[in-house]
């Protein structure tokens, strides 16, 4: 049936994936988009509105209208760019950073979870695999 379809296997993991992080997101008051945005800034926050939405692969008016309301909430803080003011940089603030902590938790753990059973070589197998799958589609 659909267990040779490798789109539907990805599709159906990543469903899985989502399911409890979704709740626990539900409780802290956040979606998903706004997990992405918390995601990327904590990776290396002062980056553009351009960057976010490559990196968190979201449309520039959903990412628009989250950042506004994450503003006013006090989680991110924007920027006009000191060099080019045509550019607006966005920041975690330190509440931003902390419900970021706190929720990495659980997806670390859904992480090793998912991992659990596999040898190094494998894990470096399966990202290999993954990084190459998603190269073939931005080609």
């Amino acid at each position: 049936m659909f267990d040779d379809f490798l789109p539907h296997l990805i599709a159906r993991l990543a469903y899985q994936l989502n399911g409890d992080l979704v709740e626990k997101l539900r409780r802290e008051g956040i979606n998903v988009t706004r997990w992405r945005i918390l995601a990327v800034l904590a990776m290396g926050d002062g980056i553009t509105i351009n960057e976010i939405i490559d990196r968190a692969m979201m449309q520039q008016s959903a990412l628009s209208r989250a950042l506004m309301n994450m503003e006013k909430e006090d989680y991110v803080r924007r920027v006009l760019r000191r060099e080019d003011a045509r550019y607006v940089e966005v920041y975690l603030t330190d509440k931003g950073r902390a419900l970021f902590n706190s929720l990495n938790v659980v997806v670390r753990r859904r992480q090793q979870r998912l991992l659990k059973g596999f040898s190094p070589q494998e894990l470096a197998t399966a990202f290999e695999l993954m990084r190459r799958l998603s190269g073939n589609m931005m080609r």
